[in-house]
């Protein structure tokens, strides 16, 4: 039943973080980073992961409704959100009173024309303004995790059924939750939407700690996958930034919607995971001492994710004080970013390494952010 510790879980959810802080830095070049690596970015391979490590943490084959841990992991995570909330809060309040007018235009800056109402819809998840939406995501996915355990142990059949009709009703129907600090005020992330792409890596997952081989490698898919993953490169910039005139833009909007995680957005995520699964170099990569800083990144993402949030939101400050800032200048701002959360997770494993016993086989990984 047990496997070793896969590093590559922890190597590609490490650089997801990194890509994630660099999107939401709100760098001049952000836009054109974020939408050039095809349909999907970097928030699809993190609930991938997410669901895949949930299933080696917590999944129990035929134990019945398992409750207890992942709901304690999705409650320290709900608190975890509402910290990095009062600490943006706070920051918020400093800057606007440091620098007025040139940061109201911050989602966070909104908090201020009514606090008291707005703090108790945060309580409740109902007021998360940008880039704080993404931890209740995997709040209510972690919710979700023991019932996608049981209904996967009844029937595979109907676990899929289930969570591809969800997934149609929340994007056909615009089923959603309330987030009155965006417009419109919907989650950025439907979790009703995204539980699809969760629930296929948790399936993942499942196969992966009952020893059997997962993606395994076929040159027809693989070459596939390929074609798509680099051809879907051209195709969203040409989609997001409107450069032609398509038909059916509406209906292919729909399909590449981040909120309703559009189909192509899902297909590009699994071909991104499958070629990264099965291209040797990454697996030599996720075993190197070469990498170990970012494989500790990812092994301790909750932590080097809030890192990450508060970095992004003091390079989107800098950017709105300093809209001409030079390239150059930005870069060793990104660079700086990366390098302090690389060294928290390189902290904080050295920490784990000299508290903890050697992990049993079975513990492959901890569940993400």
């Amino acid at each position: 039943m047990g496997i070793g510790r896969e590093n590559r879980i922890d190597l590609l959810r490490g650089l997801s973080l990194l890509l994630i802080f660099i999107g939401h830095a709100e760098f001049t070049f952000s836009a054109v980073f974020q939408n050039a690596r095809g349909f999907s970015d970097a928030s699809e391979t993190f609930v991938l992961l997410a669901g895949l490590s949930s299933a080696l943490a917590y999944y129990r084959p035929g134990a019945g409704l398992q409750l207890e841990r992942p709901w304690r992991r999705a409650f320290r995570l709900y608190l975890v959100h509402l910290l990095l909330f009062g600490v943006m809060v706070s920051l918020s309040a400093w800057l606007l009173l440091m620098f007025g007018d040139q940061l109201r235009s911050l989602d966070i800056a909104v908090f201020w024309t009514a606090p008291g109402e707005h703090a108790v819809e945060a309580i409740f998840l109902a007021y998360m303004p940008g880039n704080l939406d993404i931890l209740p995501m995997y709040v209510v996915l972690l919710v979700l995790a023991p019932f996608i355990f049981v209904l996967h142990d009844r029937s595979k059949m109907l676990l899929a059924c289930l969570s591809v009709l969800l997934w149609l009703a929340a994007g056909l129907g615009h089923l959603n939750l309330p987030n009155l600090a965006l417009q419109p005020p919907h989650w950025y992330f439907d979790p009703l939407s995204w539980q699809l792409i969760f629930t296929i890596g948790v399936v993942l997952g499942i196969r992966l700690k009952s020893g059997n081989p997962i993606l395994g490698y076929h040159r027809a898919v693989f070459g596939l996958a390929a074609v798509f993953a680099i051809l879907a490169i051209p195709a969203n910039i040409v989609v997001h930034f409107e450069l032609a005139d398509l038909p059916f833009s509406n209906l292919l909007h729909q399909f590449v919607s981040k909120t309703n995680e559009g189909p192509l957005r899902i297909i590009n995520a699994l071909a991104i995971l499958y070629l990264a699964w099965n291209i040797q170099a990454v697996k030599r990569a996720a075993d190197s001492p070469v990498f170990a800083m970012l494989v500790a990144a990812g092994r301790h993402s909750l932590p080097v994710f809030s890192a990450g949030v508060l970095l992004s939101c003091g390079s989107m400050v800098m950017m709105r004080l300093n809209p001409d800032m030079p390239v150059a200048v930005q870069m060793l701002v990104l660079i700086a970013g990366c390098a302090l959360q690389l060294g928290l997770g390189r902290m904080l494993e050295k920490r784990r390494q000299t508290r903890r016993p050697p992990a049993r086989p079975e513990a492959v990984a901890n569940p993400t952010a």
